[in-house]
């Protein structure tokens, strides 16, 4: 029998999630639906969430379909400059479906629709990252993600809801789900929407990049050690160059403050993986006056460093020469 959570179980889950993809979450109201800001940098979304428990629904239905319950509400609420979440939870699966709500406008009074999703997309999302369904029924598509995905579903959610209107665009978003994280579809149909499943697929693979480089830095910043839940997940050769890459060996794990001074080139590795300060620039910030707490942002760096568990992760030195060179250093200040 499927686990099932209560209500603000199941809102901390999408809190949880939120964090775990580096975002950050703001909880506006907590009724159903919770009401949440959630937001990294310059990027801000509300999103109005309504979630319940994925479930069985018993004899004799399909044994390898979960559904929702849709219960307790009159109507999904839509509001201008928000988006409206439907999502049921998998506690065992610890995975996420969601639904299209531009398909349940109806009124739900005196009835409980379920909303039904195939175990094997939540299977797929578990190992991929998400996974689409196609709901024939209702020619709706159902969207499987893991919790590291919340983000991208949110900013993509009409774009990635939209792809069962056109069965290309339903095979490429398949083909997207199931490609290597490195792996870059390049033969996408042309038409209005090419962008925005070029769009789609960046994000797919910008989000798969964070979640293995942190895991393969065992979720500490490389430079500091510090974890905290404070991290990025860096490119080394930036993804706009022709070189750029999602490969692990071209990222690095670093929490924000570091990851601006890596780009900024305050910091640097040599080749032995020892971390190095710019002299050059930190006499320019004396200069100026601006070199304020460099005692103790020198105090948070480590020798050498940390690297992952397996050899064939650490960061490639040519792709640290290239990087490195291209945020200003020269190879004689990092030989």
């Amino acid at each position: 029998m499927a686990t099932r959570l209560s209500k603000d179980e199941l809102i901390d889950r999408v809190l949880r999630a939120v964090r775990v993809c580096g975002w950050n979450a703001l909880i506006l109201a907590q009724r159903h639906p919770a009401k949440l800001s959630i937001f990294l940098d310059e990027r801000r979304q509300v999103v109005l969430v309504y979630i319940w428990n994925l479930t069985h629904g018993g004899f004799p239905r399909d044994p390898n379909e979960l559904r929702i319950q849709v219960t307790g509400i009159d109507r999904f609420v839509e509001e201008k400059g928000a988006k409206t979440l439907v999502l049921g939870w998998s506690e065992d699966e610890q995975v996420f479906a969601a639904f299209d709500v531009t398909k349940h406008r109806r009124s739900m009074r005196g009835r409980s629709p379920s909303l039904q999703v195939r175990i094997e997309a939540l299977k797929a999302a578990k190992k991929n990252g998400f996974a689409p369904h196609h709901r024939t029924g209702i020619s709706e598509v159902a969207i499987a993600f893991r919790p590291d995905f919340i983000s991208t579903y949110v900013e993509e959610l009409e774009a990635l809801h939209l792809s069962g209107k056109h069965p290309s665009e339903l095979n490429t978003l398949e083909r997207i789900a199931a490609a290597d994280p490195v792996e870059k579809i390049v033969d996408i149909p042309a038409g209005p929407r090419k962008t925005v499943l070029q769009k789609v697929q960046r994000k797919v693979r910008d989000a798969r990049f964070r979640t293995n480089v942190l895991a393969v830095y065992d979720h500490r910043c490389a430079v500091s050690g510090i974890q905290l839940d404070l991290l990025d997940a860096a490119h080394i050769i930036p993804v706009e160059h022709e070189k750029g890459t999602d490969e692990l060996i071209n990222g690095i794990c670093l929490t924000p403050l570091h990851h601006r001074a890596f780009d900024r080139a305050l910091i640097g590795i040599r080749n032995d993986y020892s971390i190095v300060l710019n002299k050059g620039k930190l006499q320019e910030l004396e200069a100026i006056g601006w070199d304020g707490g460099v005692e103790v942002f020198k105090a948070t760096l480590r020798d050498q460093i940390n690297l992952p568990a397996k050899r064939e992760h650490y960061p490639n030195l040519e792709y640290l020469l290239l990087g490195q060179s291209m945020r200003g250093w020269s190879k004689s200040d990092l030989a």
